[in-house]
């Protein structure tokens, strides 16, 4: 049987940068019911929107307060349930966010757990004695200090290897696994279609508390093999459960964030017999460069990783790593805009579930943001280095060319980037050749095309620089995908007539004859082999 979630193309809203609906320069869930036809109109199945829980906002919401509330710098939950109807009314699921590994330090339970070693929320988090210095060389990777944090009132230290107002959970403790199952059931009877799991991986850490040992990786590492602070085996029987209260709601996803780029953990993470998580995060094509070969090889290792009935997914950005347009950006914008096109194209042909961050789809890139400007906590410890920040892809979606692209009418919490009055959703709307169109016309032809949405996929040596791969569903049934990553032609024999499907520069329904097949600069070809 197959599920929902295997057919669709997500959509990550960050929420504080999508559409703000009341001037205060935030993005607000108002903002987004705004924006449904928007949505609609790309094509997309489901929104993945992060956190917008109540929270301090000492880290932008990922340190929650209360996990069955919204925070009123989004607005209400009455407002959260005009979305979600607005939402299914256009047949747009929505996931959300659970921050499951930590709190924040103003939540009411760690308000208690603090107060007291007699507090019954005391044993949900994790605690060692006060001797005078850390027990291992743990960090919090957003402050770049130890990861062990003073708490005079008990005698004790605290851990939080993000900062110090993220206290982290003890999942060991059953009653905080029954608490959460709890948040999981209340929100799935509101009418959530499910969650992503932020850094679901690091429930558990190691029972002796060792240091992790050396690594010369600064990102995103910061030069630690991260093998005692998270990833430990009993995460497994923490996502068994999960998925049972999951399933006993019916057709609910689960889809987790794992620690690192390593995908045998992502693949690990959907169980041996398929029940765990539905679909677990690689993030190796964040960090490969532009190069067919590197996105084969990622691909073809990612497919031998998965346990037999498990689903892939692919993603090019997120909120936290640098856009894809910026990342393979070339040497001219032209080259910047042919790339944009093959790695969308590779994103939504590939086989397995795409996510599309927003603004990818008009090609959002980065810019480098002024010190004063910073609000990331990991960009303003680590500044002047550029990279590590996350705020530069966190910027204001441009939707036109009004004074702040559109998004606010206020000042919005982050600058816009400088190119919004060209580069923009209202501008691409009515351009067919633009990047805009380009998406929607990949995610029309993906649903139109079983071979595409669930089909096998075989990939083939053709040329140089060129990804090539064949998607089947049935017999007699076949898709071409030809990917030239080159700004040079590309040329190479082919044995059988290819009728167009969708091409970057060709017009569907062109026939193109078996034998000599030359690809242009950055071309795309979708095909259908004619038998």
């Amino acid at each position: 049987m197959r599920h929902w979630w295997e057919d669709a193309v997500f959509y990550q809203i960050y929420p504080r940068s999508f559409a703000d609906s009341n001037g205060d320069g935030i993005g607000d869930l108002v903002g987004i019911t705004g924006k449904l036809d928007y949505i609609s109109g790309l094509g997309v199945d489901a929104l993945w929107i992060s956190p917008f829980f109540k929270s301090p906002m000492k880290d932008f919401g990922y340190d929650v307060s209360d996990y069955r509330d919204v925070d009123p710098m989004f607005g209400t939950l009455g407002d959260l349930r005009n979305l979600v109807d607005a939402a299914r009314a256009r047949k747009i699921r929505i996931v959300l966010d659970l921050v499951a590994n930590h709190s924040s330090d103003e939540h009411p339970w760690f308000v208690e757990a603090r107060a007291s070693k007699n507090s019954p929320k005391h044993g949900w988090y994790l605690w060692v004695p006060e001797t005078g210095r850390p027990p291992n060389n743990w960090k919090a990777i957003f402050e770049l200090g130890t990861a062990w944090h003073k708490n005079p009132a008990t005698n004790e230290r605290y851990l939080g290897t993000f900062t110090k107002h993220q206290p982290e959970f003890d999942w060991r403790n059953h009653e905080l696994r029954r608490a959460f199952y709890d948040i999981m059931r209340y929100w799935y009877d509101f009418g959530i279609d499910g969650f992503r799991l932020d850094v679901a991986t690091a429930y558990f850490k190691d029972e002796k508390l060792r240091s992790n040992p050396f690594s010369f990786k600064a990102n995103p590492d910061f030069f630690q093999k991260h093998i005692y602070d998270r990833n430990q085996e009993e995460v497994h029987e923490v996502f068994k459960e999960m998925r049972a209260v999951a399933d006993e709601a019916g057709e609910r996803v689960l889809i987790g964030e794992t620690h690192g780029q390593d995908p045998a953990l992502a693949a690990s993470c959907h169980g041996k017999s398929g029940g765990e998580l539905s679909m677990a995060f690689n993030f190796q094509f964040l960090y490969r460069k532009w190069s067919a070969s590197e996105f084969r090889a990622s691909a073809e290792r990612w497919y031998s990783l998965l346990p037999e009935g498990a689903w892939p997914n692919f993603t090019l950005s997120n909120h936290d790593q640098p856009r894809a347009a910026w990342r393979y950006r070339g040497r001219s914008a032209s080259d910047t805009d042919g790339r944009a096109r093959v790695a969308a194209a590779m994103l939504l042909t590939l086989r397995g579930t795409p996510f599309v961050y927003y603004g990818e789809e008009i090609g959002m890139s980065c810019e480098h943001i002024p010190r004063a400007a910073l609000r990331d906590p990991l960009g303003i410890s680590t500044w002047p280095l550029r990279t590590l920040g996350r705020d530069p892809a966190r910027t204001p979606m441009q939707w036109d060319a009004s004074v702040n692209a559109g998004f606010t009418a206020g000042a919005p919490w982050l600058p816009v980037n400088s190119d919004y009055r060209s580069r923009n959703a209202a501008a691409q709307e009515g351009d067919p050749a633009s990047l805009l169109s380009w998406y929607k016309a990949l995610i029309a032809l993906r649903r139109s095309r079983r071979e595409l949405r669930e089909g096998e996929i075989a990939f083939l040596d053709l040329a140089s620089d060129v990804l090539a791969y064949e998607r089947t569903a049935r017999a007699g049934m076949g898709v071409l995908v030809l990917l030239n990553f080159s700004s040079r032609r590309r040329r190479f024999e082919f044995a059988e007539s290819l009728r167009i499907l969708l091409g970057s520069a060709r017009k569907a329904g062109v026939e193109i004859a078996s034998g000599r097949v030359e690809l242009g600069p950055n071309e795309v070809v979708i095909a259908e082999i004619v038998k």
